[in-house]
């Protein structure tokens, strides 16, 4: 067996990248036809998703023929990383897009977009039944009796819940399903409530930004740099440390506490009617004084990502529930009754995610996925690394531990970058100074 030898960042090697036709129980290999592939993966998405640019001088398009309902069958891997570590999946094609000709006219250029088989088998699998249990058993169930086509994928469940739920399924489809119990999903220990569907290439998660922030060290994809002047110094043949240098990063968004305050972010109330008791109660959510009860990408004592002590106001953000308390004699603190409790826990966790944000580009590795975190050394002011010399000037409030929220491989037939949208939820203390109590 060849030996595999990284020689430059970003390697790929090709195992698969084959189309099968249903139609006409036709396989072809893209290989000769490949331009580049998008392959996305996202927190905040139940399902992968993707698209990849063909140059066809075959008539591939009319002969195969593609008519947008074919399988696209991906096998990729950074060399060196072990089997466990490919991004080997199965996709089904829904759609062709931006056709064009090259100036010669013989080649035409197209776009094949792709899903998941799961987001296929979730929209012809509509739900007409109850449920009862603890929301990470449901899910599991919804999962392995509506969604699970290969047994090999399975659904991990990082967090567990504290709730029990009841409801029935008025036609919704799993994926519906799913991301409706993720939202009335009650921590254990009031932890972040911030509950997530997500596909990577290794398979289905459910859990919070809480179990991930807790056991950082285990997510982390490793120490990356940014800075030119670092990169300047690196050596051909130095190809570990180039693999773990970014090649550009920007802020896509930062702090506007004026938004933040009128999303609900810092605070946000709940109106609860009780539909049975006729009664109503007032519940008032400030992520300020909340705010040490959860986990955080720095290790603490932290501070959020605005000041404790800013004006706020619960009625900025105003939300209706409707309970019944009585509804299920058999759960009498079901959803309905529980979300008053929840509601204004999740809006603003899940908006922190939001909060400040990221893009970098760095070298591939397919082991990398959303929902892993990341270490990043950002340069202040004018920066020098060097391999001898221990760096002063770094950026130490905004270096540190970011979660990777969402990602792209883009990949063409001889490299392999990521693209990523990179987020965190709080600051060390002592980078503040002693100013800050």
């Amino acid at each position: 067996m060849t030996e595999e030898i990284l020689k430059k960042p970003g390697d790929i090697l090709f195992n698969k990248l084959v189309l099968f036709s249903p139609n006409q129980n036709k396989y072809i290999n893209l290989d000769d036809y490949l331009v580049e592939i998008n392959i996305y993966e996202n927190m905040l998405s139940s399902v992968m998703t993707g698209s990849i640019t063909l140059a066809d001088s075959r008539n591939l398009i009319k002969d195969f023929p593609l008519i947008g309902e074919e399988i696209l069958y991906v096998d990729v891997k950074t060399p060196t990383l072990d089997t466990e570590s490919n991004l080997d999946k199965i996709f089904r094609v829904y759609s062709i897009t931006d056709k064009s000709y090259s100036p010669d006219g013989a080649t035409l250029i197209y776009q094949l977009n792709f899903t998941s088989i799961e987001s296929f088998r979730s929209i012809s699998n509509p739900i007409y039944r109850s449920f009862q249990g603890k929301p990470e058993e449901i899910i599991l169930q919804i999962y392995k009796e509506y969604l699970q086509i290969d047994k090999g994928i399975e659904l991990t469940i990082l967090t567990p819940t504290a709730n029990n739920i009841k409801f029935v399924s008025p036609g919704w489809t799993p994926l519906e399903c799913i991301n409706w119990i993720c939202s009335k999903s009650l921590p254990v220990n009031n932890a972040s409530a911030n509950f997530l569907f997500w596909e990577t290439s290794s398979g289905f998660y459910f859990g919070n930004t809480d179990t991930i922030f807790k056991n950082i060290e285990n997510y982390s994809i490793g120490e990356y740099v940014y800075s030119q002047s670092y990169i300047n110094t690196l050596k051909r043949d130095d190809i570990q440390k180039s693999m773990m240098a970014i090649k550009s990063l920007n802020i896509e968004k930062s702090f506007d506490q004026l938004t933040n305050n009128m999303s609900g972010y810092i605070a946000n109330r709940v109106l609860d009617i009780d539909l049975y008791n006729k009664q109503y109660s007032i519940v008032d959510y400030d992520h300020g004084k909340k705010f040490n009860n959860y986990s955080h990408s720095e290790v603490d004592p932290v501070v959020p990502l605005f000041d404790i002590t800013t004006d706020r106001n619960p009625l900025s953000f105003l939300t209706l529930n409707y309970s019944h308390s009585k509804l299920h004699n058999d759960n009498p603190d079901n959803f309905d009754v529980q979300t008053k409790n929840i509601f204004g826990n999740r809006r603003s966790n899940l908006l922190e995610l939001d909060n400040f944000k990221m893009n970098l580009v760095v070298p591939g590795r397919t082991d990398i996925q959303a929902g892993a975190t990341i270490n990043i050394k950002m340069p202040s002011g004018t920066l020098t690394y060097s391999e001898d010399k221990v760096n002063n000037n770094e950026d130490e409030l905004y270096s540190g531990n970011y979660l990777i929220t969402n990602l792209c491989h883009k990949i063409n037939p001889s490299t392999h970058f990521i693209s990523m949208s990179v987020t965190k939820n709080s600051f060390l203390l002592n980078k503040f100074g002693n100013n800050i109590k």
